[in-house]
């Protein structure tokens, strides 16, 4: 799994954000977990965040996908949908 994969938003979002003078790449960050873990996003708004992991290297020892990863990946579609919900105004972070 050594390659990396950084977080990737829709280029429409991306683009919705720049129209507001945000750069939402620079605000947003899945943390050198997420990334290390190639959690990647395919859909985001305030109603809906779809994302993507592999299970390949996120196992626990029988080979199955890892309760931990899963709930990385959770954390990481969560906060993403909260700040987006929050839109240009609020700041949302996920800490539980």
């Amino acid at each position: 799994m050594g390659e990396q994969h950084s977080v990737k938003f829709p280029q429409e979002v991306i683009d919705e954000y720049a129209a507001l003078g945000v750069d939402l790449a620079a605000l947003f960050s899945a943390g050198h977990l997420g990334t290390r873990m190639g959690v990647q996003i395919r859909e985001a708004s305030a109603e809906r965040v779809v994302g993507t992991m592999p299970v390949e290297g996120n196992t626990q020892p029988y080979g199955l996908l890892h309760g931990g990863a899963s709930a990385v990946l959770a954390e990481t579609l969560g906060s993403v949908g909260a700040m987006l919900h929050g839109a240009v105004t609020k700041l949302a972070v996920g800490v539980d």
